[in-house]
């Protein structure tokens, strides 16, 4: 089903009058570690694959719903595997035991896992080796498969106790380019602002599709609509994006971003006005959650405290555009959309 397949209903007065919300919520999320681009394992293109996977998600929403990217560029405490301490199996639990190393001062922590075999459904004890980023696990026909360390982590639901600072917001709709080659204001000011703390950190980008929702209700007639905006074609997908670009840069008050706040501010005024003047778009609700939680994806900013959930509503107040508690709808609750890392 492509865009703007009920673009129709743009002309009929039951829906174009109605007073309308926004209902966002996560529909897709990948994340690139800068520092397996950078500076790869030997033998493996990352950049190239990822380059190809990113460019794959694009033309595959270009050919269906045609959605762009709002990113975020965060970072996180370093973390790495122990060197010293190879990885062993418990001799009880047949688990892997493995440590790794938090922040500039390596804290250790000590981590299990369980490998199983995808053929017999059960726990296996292949050989495993570990350098600082990258755990290489051996099958048992020569073959073997070597995965990062935030993937493990993620994974496994491995807990260090660290969440993903959001340093910048931003939006594209060439993720294989912006900000993945790095020719970035927002990823050299992440840079300059961690680099002057105490601590060693690693830096990301979450790419984000967005589901956007119209819920629009008109009480003296009995109606209510729930329609998404791709499916009418309402605001087009570059303004709708940028909308929700501006909301996420108010919302998370990053540092980086300070320079060009008044100006994000009133871009953000602007469309927020005309949503509610030319189609009664009132509010916009957020709802960021992962299907299953990860600390990877648990975001906080200097304005906004870590938490797997971002709940709020952005609409226009005294004061301009203003971020209060999520709206609450009073319909039945509209079903989240198919997460993908």
């Amino acid at each position: 089903m492509s865009r703007g397949y009920f673009d129709f209903m743009q002309s009929q007065p039951a829906y174009a009058e109605s007073e309308k919300d926004w209902y966002v919520e996560l529909f897709n999320s990948t994340y690139v570690w800068y520092d397996a681009i950078i500076d790869p394992m030997e033998g493996f293109d990352v950049s190239g694959d990822m380059r190809k996977h990113l460019r794959g998600i694009k033309e595959g929403l270009k050919s269906t719903i045609e959605k762009h990217f709002v990113y975020f560029l965060a970072s996180r405490v370093r973390v790495r595997f122990c060197t010293e301490k190879q990885p062993r199996y418990q001799f009880l639990s047949g688990k892997l035991e493995f440590y790794i190393e938090i922040g500039r001062k390596r804290k250790r922590k000590k981590c299990t896992a369980d490998i199983w075999s995808p053929e017999s459904n059960k726990r296996v004890q292949p050989k495993v080796e570990v350098t600082d980023r990258y755990i290489t696990i051996h099958n048992f026909v020569g073959g073997k498969i070597s995965m990062s360390i935030y993937d493990l982590l993620d994974r496994c639901d491995i807990e260090t106790g660290i969440s993903s600072e959001v340093q910048y917001v931003g939006y594209t709709e060439n993720p294989e380019q912006r900000p993945f080659n790095r020719e970035h204001r927002g990823f050299a000011d992440m840079l300059h602002w961690t680099t002057r703390e105490d601590e060693a950190y690693d830096y990301f980008a979450f790419y984000n599709v967005f589901k956007v929702t119209a819920v629009a209700t008109r009480p003296e007639a009995m109606l209510n609509f729930v329609v998404a905006n791709s499916m009418t074609d309402e605001v087009p997908v570059g303004d709708e994006e940028r909308i929700l670009e501006k909301v996420l840069i108010k919302y998370f008050g990053t540092k980086p971003q300070e320079l060009n706040k008044q100006k994000e501010a009133a871009e953000l005024n602007n469309q927020l006005a005309a949503l509610a003047a030319k189609l009664r778009i009132n509010s916009i609700t957020f709802d960021i959650e992962m299907n299953h939680p990860s600390e990877l994806f648990r975001f906080f900013s200097r304005s906004v405290a870590p938490t797997d959930r971002h709940h709020f509503t952005c609409q226009i107040g005294a004061s301009g555009a203003e971020i209060i508690p999520p709206k609450d709808f009073g319909l039945m609750p509209i079903p989240p959309g198919v997460l993908m890392r």
